[in-house]
């Protein structure tokens, strides 16, 4: 190798040879193999799920239904991560884990309902973060994979998305505890979730106004997309909790819905708390053990 510049007279126009040995690079990994590798990383929070159901009120087959909203939450969220933000890792690992904190949330409801709702949410709420944090601590930990880590960043989300959830569910529930319904409930949860991420990007948006004149879409379009993602992973897990006795019953105690309206269907007095509700859906035979 000889550097070359034209320096004008200056000098001479090329530098002392080096020699070089230049070797190719490896070839890159079956595809297969790097898609695999990835799934495995970002579906490891998942496995945070698994000591849960050791926890006296999950020892029954009916709450093994969990993993098939998680799994439709998830291909959900691959999908659309991977359309809107080119499959970004970092990104999809966050949303897992913070899928991860839901469906735990879901297996703990026996131990954070309340009759009081504000008791409620100040039991799901360190839950919630707690447990999403928690599955996000290996990322955390692992090297970054591009020039912007914006690990950091999605942790401090994942705190706020606990927060938004916690919200939206609390007051939704409030919407429909006189009079439940399967539509009223989603179009509530809907509602307060956008609201709740409005409070939340308010002091980010003022705070933003000192610098520059940020047009009203790029504070309103960001709200609208979280919620939006926010919805696609909660939404299985409230349908799950529509259709399926077990979790229906849970619903219901931790949300302190109606438990004698036949459109929620749910045939539990209202008198039991949740970890009774919960031993009310089992059999005989999982109320032995």
């Amino acid at each position: 190798m000889v550097a070359y510049a034209d320096l004008g007279g200056l000098g001479a126009r090329e530098g002392v040879p080096v020699a070089h040995t230049w070797e190719p690079p490896p070839p890159p990994p079956p595809r297969i193999v790097a898609v695999a590798s990835t799934g495995t990383k970002i579906s490891l929070p998942l496995l945070l799920l698994l000591p849960l159901f050791l926890f006296r009120p999950n020892r029954t087959s009916k709450a093994w239904w969990i993993w098939l909203p998680v799994a439709i939450a998830a291909l959900a969220a691959t999908g659309l991560v991977t359309l809107l933000w080119d499959g970004e890792v970092s990104l999809l690992q966050a949303v897992y884990a913070f899928l991860t904190g839901l469906a735990a949330v879901w297996l703990l409801t026996p131990y954070l309902q309340s009759r009081y709702c504000i008791v409620m949410f100040f039991k799901t709420l360190p839950a919630l973060a707690a447990l999403s944090l928690l599955a996000f601590v290996p990322t955390l930990l692992g090297g970054s994979g591009g020039w912007l880590d914006l690990r950091s960043y999605l942790a401090g989300l994942l705190a706020f998305a606990s927060l938004a959830v916690t919200l939206a569910v609390t007051l939704a529930g409030l919407g429909v505890r006189r009079r439940f319904g399967r539509i009223r409930f989603l179009a509530w949860l809907a509602v307060w979730t956008v609201l709740a991420w409005m409070v939340i990007a308010a002091p980010f948006a003022v705070f933003a106004l000192f610098g520059s004149r940020p047009e009203w879409w790029e504070f309103i379009v960001p709200v609208l997309v979280v919620s939006g993602v926010m919805l696609l992973l909660f939404l299985p897990l409230v349908l799950l909790s529509f259709f399926q006795p077990f979790y229906r019953a849970r619903f219901a105690g931790w949300l302190n819905l109606p438990r004698s309206d036949t459109a929620a269907g749910i045939p539990v007095p209202p008198t039991l708390t949740g970890m009774e509700a919960a031993t009310a859906a089992a059999t005989p035979a999982e109320r032995e053990r």
